[in-house]
């Protein structure tokens, strides 16, 4: 036994520098099995807390709405309404039922009581020229936080029964409607059963807002702001609608047949762990069921009449209806994260593949150093089962005590709390690896080294060599074909195919390169033989009998630097296409949105103003039926354009050129019943109806239904379907929605809805700032119209956590691979450093000065830097094109279709650039070394 270990001790001892490089390694590649996934999920549950603070500032994420219900009950009516008072227990009972699994809680952040809308009597205002003044009362439970009284103050919550109850409105609704603090109002509402009810409110108080950004007011901006239609008479007078604020014992103080009951909303607010991903998981699937866990647990009699009745405390209220922002949100994110894993997952792929490379390597090298121990002991008659043992002895242990380490040190590391676990296939792989790969490399170096020479044998070996690359180059084609057969994984995480079918692609690019160059070097050492270069015809012979030698360290250079490209490749592209998406979600500079079809109001265009121009549009939604062929087709959009100020602004606009088809037919022509609008459609749909005319159906908001005749007279290309002056008005759409596109001189006689939408998009003078065009344009529409800068939201799309992520993981994997390269070619350069050498010691015999042998030194590495260079480069800027459709980066940019990938050739060739002074830096330090140490000078004994 102490023999054995005496032995063991001294064949560890020999090899100690490499035992050591090869435990970093296995370290290293088990430290990140245990760290990176975790350290990569934390970065997706920042993405998703991110996603989730911006959600919540458009409102709630998930809200719970109910009535008071019984009517028919005269028990119930006769009753006070005590509904307000149960409004905060109510609300913790209705959030008590989403059963969330633990580390996430469900609250109540806001209460909302609405009140019916109410008319004012007339003619106690008169002002402003106002014909009617309609008025909805609130109590909204954080509202005190958010406002500052001018006059008077808040409204009694504990108002005496019988007496009017106070009401506080906004600074601009008092100035509207000339309502003053004290001032009775004499309100009249007519419910649905058609009895006439009058209430009373006296203004307690006139409040405005402290800050008018922010979220609340962004939730709530009609409390502040009133609205006002004009009346359609020929007086030009006009209808206001205005809200204001009551106390918590409105309900109470009201008359019982005098008020209708209120609507309750309560506003829940998501509280997510630190490993949100995870916990969003058991949310989703509790919200999924939380309307039916509400209904089971809150409702289930009926009352006379057999409508399901629910309770809240000691009330009977109606079904509960719920919000949710939550679900279409975290399902949105939840396909951006599985194809960020996609596209990370070659990266990591990548990653591996280099670093059990470089185990490879050093696992070569370490058995090179003892080549001429192994012989001796296989010529005193050792066995090749016993010296693959004693070598697995003294290097098995080390391996196993890395991978341990590593594993250790990798969880200690990894930050705690996030959605991600360790991977141990990852530490497996890289430790078994490097445990096989010595007892595998020595018995085949020292089964039977006598028949090395025996031609029959070499036959033999070079037979398997090529069976082995035609088999690389099988796989990597019918996996690329298979690949782009399949399409995009469809976002479902990891995906295997799409991370190996890469790493083939560089393999058999490296193993083409390896059959290739040889011979291209073969011819260029012929032409340097014949001028007489001494030094280019020896290095360039040797680089092309070394070139088999040296392909694993090729390998390496060419998947470190494909990856590098491929990975500049998709960040330019996600750059790209986040521009693209922002310039769709804008239109313009800017954009102004508004649910329904309205009226924009002029905005300054003059030369001191930010606007350099404004266009309108509209959506509407039709029916259509064929006059002749009877086809259907339902819920079709019909946009209408304004094709002169849209030319002006955007000339170059391909939705300009399309609409250009539209100025050969007349925009309307109107009759009796003969309103025809020209339209443009898509290219299918104008091939199957471009003979035919069609009814458009449009349900209106006022008049009913209205019938008008279209006619596709042109086609809408995909350049022009996906202009960015159609994203704000088209983006909202569901997915498959047919759309029409007309002159706006068609608004004329189509009906406004209000289902609809209408945009205004806003362009900046040059020079000025988007901002300050989008502030003078943003009450175009309303004061309930949203704003999109283009500016703002490609900032939200470059920021966005998943997108930077993919950045990151390319970054980061890069970075490793390059230094696993680093050492990779280091190593290789060792390994080939003996038959470099000799070479040197030849030619140095016969002559050669030391300035020549050291170029010689540079030479015979220069073919393989090429080689990598041109390799990596191509492998890099080739993928997108062999991975074709399976490669898919829509996620990340909001944009109407897929972006096209933007290969970065600047960068591609400054990387390659750099992989090559690499490597010829290498021979250089290479050269030098030998130089000082004089290795290269003469033949040593024994050398002939």
């Amino acid at each position: 036994m102490t023999g054995a270990t005496r032995l063991l001790r001294r064949e560890a001892r020999g090899d100690l520098p490499l035992l050591v490089c090869l435990a970093v390694l296995v370290a290293v590649l088990a430290g990140l099995g245990a760290a990176g996934p975790v350290a990569l999920a934390g970065r997706e549950d920042s993405a998703l807390r991110d996603r989730l603070a911006t959600a919540v500032h458009a409102g709630p994420l998930l809200s719970v709405t109910t009535v008071q219900g019984a009517f028919d009950d005269p028990v119930l009516q006769a009753r006070a309404h005590p509904v307000l008072s149960q409004t905060g227990p109510g609300g913790a009972l209705v959030a008590g039922t989403a059963t969330v699994p633990d580390g996430s809680s469900v609250r109540v952040d806001r209460t909302v009581v609405t009140f019916p809308l109410l008319k004012v009597a007339l003619p106690q205002i008169t002002v402003n020229r106002i014909s009617s003044t309609a008025l909805t009362p609130h109590h909204i439970s954080d509202a005190a936080a958010h406002l500052r009284y001018v006059s008077g103050g808040p409204p009694d919550d504990r108002a005496p029964a019988g007496t009017a109850p106070g009401i506080a409105i906004s600074e601009a609704a008092a100035k509207l409607t000339g309502l003053t603090v004290g001032r009775r109002i004499t309100a009249v509402e007519i419910p649905v059963l058609g009895v006439v009810n009058t209430t009373h409110f006296t203004v307690s108080g006139i409040f405005r807002p402290i800050h008018p950004d922010d979220d609340f007011w962004r939730d709530q901006p009609t409390l502040d702001q009133p609205q006002s239609f004009p009346d359609g008479t020929r007086a030009g007078g006009f209808n206001a609608s205005i809200q204001g604020l009551v106390g918590a014992a409105a309900a109470a103080t009201m008359k019982d047949d005098s008020i209708t009951l209120p609507t309750i909303t309560w506003e829940l607010g998501l509280t997510l762990g630190h490993d949100t991903v995870r916990q969003s998981a058991g949310v989703l699937s509790a919200l999924q069921a939380f309307p039916t866990d509400l209904t089971a647990s809150l409702c289930g009699s009926s009352d006379s009449m057999g409508r399901e009745q629910c309770e809240m405390g000691d009330d009977k209220v109606s079904a509960y209806q719920v919000g949710d922002r939550f679900t279409p949100l975290l399902s949105a994110f939840t396909a951006e994260d599985e194809q960020t894993r996609e596209l990370a997952s070659y990266a990591v792929a990548s990653l591996l593949a280099v670093g059990l490379v470089t185990v490879l390597v050093a696992v070569r090298l370490l058995l090179r150093r003892r080549a001429g121990h192994l012989a001796l002991q296989r010529s005193r008659g050792a066995s090749t089962a016993g010296l693959v043992l004693l070598r697995s002895a003294s290097t098995t242990p080390v391996v196993l005590a890395a991978g341990a380490l590593g594993w250790l040190l990798g969880l200690r590391l990894a930050p705690a709390g996030t959605s991600g676990s360790p991977q141990p296939l990852i530490a497996l792989l890289g430790t078994g690896a490097a445990a096989l790969m010595v007892p595998l490399l020595t018995w085949q170096a020292v089964r039977e080294p006598a028949a090395v020479r025996d031609p029959r044998r070499i036959r033999r070996r070079r037979g398997r060599r090529t069976v082995l690359e035609l088999t690389a180059l099988l796989l990597a084609g019918a996996g690329t074909v298979a690949l782009r057969a399949r399409g995009s994984g469809g976002g479902n995480g990891v995906d295997v195919q799409l991370s190996l079918v890469p790493v083939l692609f560089a393999m058999a690019a490296v193993l083409v390169l390896v059959r290739v160059y040889p011979l291209l070097l073969r011819l260029l050492a012929a032409q340097a033989g014949r001028g007489g270069g001494v030094v280019a015809f020896v290095g360039l012979r040797r680089a092309g009998q070394d070139a088999p030698a040296t392909g694993l360290a090729l390998f390496v250079l060419v998947i470190t630097l494909g990856t590098a490209v491929f990975g500049g490749l998709v960040t330019r592209s996600v750059a790209d296409g986040a521009a693209v998406g922002a310039a769709w979600s804008a239109g313009g500079d800017a954009s102004v949105l508004q649910s329904g079809n309205v009226a924009a109001k002029p905005v300054p265009e003059t030369a001191g103003s930010p606007v350099r121009a404004t266009v309108a549009e509209q959506r509407r939604g039709v029916r259509l039926v064929g006059d002749t062929n009877g086809a259907t087709y339902p819920g079709v959009a019909l946009v209408t354009v304004d094709i002169g100020r849209l030319a002006a602004a955007e000339p170059g606009s391909p939705l300009v050129r399309a609409l250009s088809a539209l100025d050969r037919d007349p925009p309307v022509r109107t009759g009796a019943f003969d309103e025809r609008i020209p339209v443009l459609a898509d290219a299918s749909f104008y091939a199957q109806e471009s003979q035919e005319t069609l009814t458009a159906v449009v349900d209106a908001a006022v008049t009913g239904t209205r019938q008008l005749h279209v006619k596709p007279t042109g086609v809408l290309d995909t350049a022009a379907l996906t202009d960015p002056a159609l994203g704000p008005i088209t983006g909202g759409l569901p997915p498959g929605t047919r759309v029409l596109v007309a002159s706006s001189a068609a608004d004329r006689v189509l009906p406004n809805q209000l289902t609809g939408a209408t945009a205004l998009l806003v362009y900046a003078r040059p020079g000025a700032d988007p901002e300050a065009a989008a502030a003078s344009a943003a009450d175009a529409l309303g004061p309930l119209a949203s704003v999109r800068v283009r500016a703002t939201r490609l900032a939200e799309l470059r920021d966005d956590g998943l997108a930077r992520l993919v950045s990151s993981s390319y970054a980061v994997c890069t970075l490793l691979a390059a230094l696993f390269g680093l050492l990779a070619v280091a190593l290789e350069l060792v390994l080939t450093a003996r038959e470099r050498s000799r070479t040197s010691s030849y030619l140095r015999t016969l002559g050669l000065g030391g300035r020549s042998a050291a170029w010689l030194q540079i030479v015979q590495l220069l073919p393989l830097a090429v080689a990598a260079a041109v390799g990596g480069g191509l492998v890099g800027v080739l993928e997108p094109q062999v991975l074709g459709p399976a490669l898919s980066i829509r996620q990340f940019t909001g944009g109407p279709g897929d972006p096209a990938l933007r290969a970065d050739y600047r960068t591609t060739l400054l990387l390659g650039l750099c992989l090559a002074l690499l490597v010829l830096g290498a021979a250089a330090v290479e050269s030098t070394v030998a130089r000082a140490r004089r290795l290269g000078a003469v033949l040593r004994l024994g050398e002939v």
